[in-house]
C-alpha cells in the first residue's frame, strides 16, 4: 500500500476517465495530486476543486523531482515529453492498473471483467452497495448519476473496480471477487488470437486464490470454461438451465425491463430493471450474484437495481426534440452494437437510425465480417470515418470494409458532415443510436441542440 513517504502523485493524462477516478481517490484520502492533460474538461476542474493541481499542455518542465509516484495509462506514447522527464529524474513511474492494485491491498476488491458489460456492471454493483450503506470505494468506467462520478473513496473494505483486459493490465490487480460477463475475440493489436486471450483470463480468474469466488456468466461458452479453472467459490448466471442464478421470463414492458430470478430452481423474485434489454438482464444477474454473496436479500438487491438509471454513454438519453430520441452509447464491437439495437427495438417501434462511428483500425480490419451483420435490425445505417485511438492508418482497415460487406442499405459519412446530414435525414418518431468508443459523444450532444433550433 502506498506509505506516507509518498506523498506527491502525478497523472499524465489525468483527466482519463480511469485515471480521473483513481486520482479523486488519493485526493479523498489525503495525497497530493497533480497532472496535465490536452485540454480543460468537467472531470479536470472537478478535480482542481478538490485540490489537484492540473497542467493544461504535456511538457517536460511539468515534472518536477518532489514528485514521488508517475502514473501513466497505456495510451501514453513512450516518446511523451513527461514520461521522458520522469525517467531522466529517475521517478517511480507506475501503470495506472499497478496504482489500482496498490488501493485494493487492504480491500475485498470486486473486479468485473469482460469484452462487454462490464462498465454496465461494475456500476449496478457499486450503486446496489452504496444504496445498501455498504460504502464502497468505486472506481469503475462510466459516472454514475447518483453518485456524480465515476469514483469514490469509502470507509468499508469493499473495493468495486472495472477491470480493463484490452491491454492486459487487469493482471496487475489483486481481486477478491472476480466477475467475468463475457470473453471475447477483441483487442487484436495487443492479443494475437483467442487463444491469448483465453489465457490472460485464466489468469486472471486465479488470481483470487482459493480463498476467493468467481462469478460467472455460462451463457458465453468462453467463459463458461473459466468454471473449470476458478481456484475457489463459482457462482455461475444466465439464462441458461445449467446457471445457478438463472433469469426466467425475460420481458420488457415499455420502460420496464423484467425478469423472474431463480436460485438453484428456487424463485427469488422479480427483477425490474429501468435500462433496456436482454444484455442489461445478464449484467442485473451478476450484481444479483455478488449481492447474495455479501449476504444481501433479495429485496434489497432488487431495490438497488431499480434505481439503476445506467451508466454515462450505455444507452444514455440524452434528449427527445421534435420527437426525434436520441440515444449515445459506447458500443464498438460488434456485440454490442447488436445488443444495442436490439434493446432499442424493445423501447421503440418507430424508425430506428443507427448511426456508427469505428474505433481502432485494428478492429475495424480484423471484425469488418462480423460488424457488417451488427446493424441487421436498424432501418437506416450511417458508418463514419475510422476514430484511430493513437492507431496508424493500415491498408484495408478503414470504414469502407465494413460497408462492401453490409447486406442492407448504408451510408458513408465523415464526422465532421454528419450533423447537417442528421438534421435533414431526421424526422418525428425517431429514435437515432449514435454509437462508438471515440468522439462521437461530441455529435450526439450537439445534435440535441442542433433539433433545438430546428423548425419542423
Amino acid at each position: 500500500m502506498l506509505n506516507k513517504g509518498q506523498k506527491h502523485i502525478y497523472f499524465i493524462g489525468i483527466g482519463g476517465i480511469g485515471m480521473s477516478g483513481i486520482a479523486e481517490i488519493l485526493l479523498d484520502f489525503g495525497y497530493r495530486v497533480s497532472g496535465s492533460d490536452i485540454k480543460v474538461s468537467g472531470v479536470i476542474e472537478r478535480l482542481q476543486q478538490k485540490g489537484a493541481q492540473i497542467y493544461i499542455g504535456q511538457r517536460a518542465e511539468n515534472v518536477t523531482e518532489d514528485i514521488d509516484i508517475v502514473v501513466r495509462s497505456t495510451a501514453i506514447r513512450e516518446t511523451n515529453a513527461e514520461l521522458v522527464q520522469a525517467k531522466a529524474f529517475g521517478l517511480e513511474i507506475l501503470h495506472r492498473s499497478q496504482m489500482l492494485a496498490m488501493l485494493m491491498e487492504d480491500k475485498k476488491a470486486i473486479c468485473v471483467a469482460g469484452s462487454h458489460g462490464k462498465t454496465t456492471t461494475s456500476s449496478m454493483i457499486a450503486l446496489m452497495l452504496e444504496l445498501a450503506e455498504k460504502d464502497p470505494t468505486i472506481v469503475v468506467g462510466g459516472e454514475i448519476a447518483q453518485i456524480g462520478s465515476n469514483a469514490k473513496s469509502g470507509k468499508s473494505d469493499l473495493l468495486v473496480a472495472e477491470a480493463d483486459e484490452s491491454d492486459g493490465s487487469f493482471l496487475n490487480l489483486f481481486p477478491w471477487m472476480t466477475v467475468i460477463t463475457n470473453i471475447e475475440e477483441d483487442h487484436l493489436d495487443h492479443y494475437k488470437n483467442l487463444e491469448e486471450i483465453r489465457r490472460a483470463f485464466v489468469t486472471f480468474i486465479q488470481k483470487a486464490g482459493e480463498k476467493g469466488v468467481a462469478v460467472l456468466n455460462i451463457d458465453c461458452e468462453e467463459t463458461k470454461r473459466m468454471v473449470a479453472v476458478a481456484p475457489g467459490k463459482v457462482v455461475t448466471y444466465g439464462f441458461d438451465d445449467d446457471a445457478q442464478l438463472q433469469a426466467r421470463n425475460w420481458r420488457q414492458e415499455q420502460q420496464n425491463n423484467m425478469a423472474d430470478i431463480y436460485y438453484n430452481n428456487v424463485l427469488l423474485g422479480t427483477v425490474v430493471l429501468h435500462v433496456p434489454g436482454r444484455h442489461n438482464i445478464s449484467n442485473g444477474l451478476a450484481t444479483i450474484a455478488v449481492g447474495l454473496e455479501l449476504g444481501m436479500s433479495f429485496s434489497e438487491i432488487a431495490e438497488g437495481l431499480a434505481q439503476f438509471s445506467g451508466a454515462r454513454r450505455r444507452f444514455q438519453l440524452l434528449g427527445k426534440v421534435h420527437d426525434i430520441q436520441i440515444i449515445d452509447d459506447y458500443a464498438h464491437h460488434p456485440t454490442e452494437i447488436a445488443a444495442t439495437i436490439q434493446a432499442a427495438r424493445g423501447v421503440h417501434t418507430g424508425r430506428l437510425v443507427a448511426v456508427f462511428q469505428p474505433h481502432r483500425f485494428s478492429r475495424t480490419k480484423f471484425l469488418a465480417d462480423r460488424f457488417a451483420e451488427s446493424f441487421r435490425a436498424a432501418d437506416e445505417v450511417i458508418i463514419t470515418d475510422v476514430y484511430s485511438a493513437g492507431e496508424d492508418l493500415t491498408e484495408g482497415a478503414e470504414s469502407s470494409i465494413i460497408i462492401e460487406r453490409m447486406q442492407q442499405p448504408v451510408q458513408f459519412m465523415h464526422r465532421e458532415k454528419l450533423n447537417a446530414f442528421l438534421l435533414d435525414f431526421l424526422k418525428p418518431g425517431d429514435l437515432v443510436l449514435m454509437m462508438g468508443a471515440g468522439n462521437i459523444w461530441q455529435n450526439s450532444m450537439q445534435l440535441v441542440e442542433d433539433l433545438k433550433h430546428k423548425q419542423i
